[in-house]
């Protein structure tokens, strides 16, 4: 048994055809039978069921799918971390991002720079529950900065601040004035809020749920700079994590606390748990941690 039959074992069931799955690998079709007529003949087990209906895993089949799926990750992990020893002091950094990190993140890697000079760094917006997951299992990123409580036995998550959520508004709005504001007098005001699918989404609606108020959804965005620039044109309100509108200078905008012990985030640190990180990766990881105790709160200056 090799990798190379793992692989072909992993896309024959994925794709549930010999003819699918030689297309996809680029290799023959009776390779790829006889390939797993010796992967059956060494296991001593069935591991497809062929028949009219088409091909199916056997119950030891989807058993020796699972593994194998894990092995071959593995394997991939183990290329990835062989080629990051070779490049000390060198190679790129891969990071998932919030939309609200960008304010502080790059004052932490300003100071990184003065000792890793020759480091590169890629950041990619990695904002759904499932994308970060993914983004990490799959090597994309050394490590995500998310809002998104996940609960995954191969992830490990470090929070790393916690913040509350404050209402946005025009600066020629009534409530421009106030001191802090309810839910409730802001049910009937045109909502700006995210798209299905984001942790700050499920956030604000769980508060407005758990004090029994119906939010007035009127624009639906997937950039929070959007929902600040709707609001510098009077559109309607938003409701944003303080540290984001802190930083984003909208001149005409204007943050309410709201008065709410359900309005509130923490943010969170993400890395694979089996994945051995550079000397960089970990020294980054430590400025953070050091930056953000030093700070005390993302917020102050």
């Amino acid at each position: 048994m090799d990798i190379r039959q793992l692989a072909y074992f992993v896309a024959i069931a994925e794709e549930e055809s010999f003819s699918k799955a030689a297309k996809s690998l680029h290799v023959s079709q009776p390779s790829l039978s006889n390939a797993i007529m010796k992967l059956e003949k060494e296991t001593e087990l069935v591991l497809f069921e062929r028949n009219t209906r088409g091909l199916h895993l056997t119950e030891a089949g989807e058993l020796f799918y699972r593994r194998a799926v894990k092995l071959l990750q593995n394997f991939d992990h183990m290329k990835i971390e062989l080629d990051e020893m070779k490049t000390v002091g060198n190679g790129t950094i891969a990071i998932g991002l919030i939309e609200s990190s960008k304010f502080w993140l790059f004052k932490v890697i300003k100071e990184f720079k003065k000792i890793y000079p020759n480091v590169h760094f890629q950041f990619k917006e990695v904002l759904g529950h499932q994308k970060v997951i993914e983004a990490l299992i799959n090597c994309n990123v050394h490590f995500t900065i998310t809002n998104q409580p996940i609960n995954n036995e191969e992830i490990k998550l470090i929070p790393i601040y916690h913040e509350p959520f404050i209402l946005a508004v025009n600066k020629q709005d009534f409530l421009a004035a106030r001191e802090n504001v309810s839910l409730k007098e802001i049910k009937n005001r045109d909502l700006i809020i995210s798209t299905t699918g984001f942790q700050t989404r499920s956030d604000i609606l769980t508060a407005f749920e758990k004090e029994n108020i119906q939010p007035n959804i009127f624009f639906e965005i997937e950039r929070l700079e959007t929902a600040c620039r709707i609001v510098e044109e009077g559109l309607g309100v938003t409701i944003l994590p303080e540290s984001y509108l802190k930083y984003a200078h909208s001149p005409n905008t204007v943050g309410i606390p709201i008065d709410s012990p359900y309005l509130s985030r923490t943010v969170y640190l993400a890395t694979l748990k089996d994945r051995t990180l550079t000397p960089a990766v970990h020294h980054l990881l430590s400025n953070i941690h050091l930056f953000i105790n030093e700070n005390e709160n993302i917020n102050k200056e």
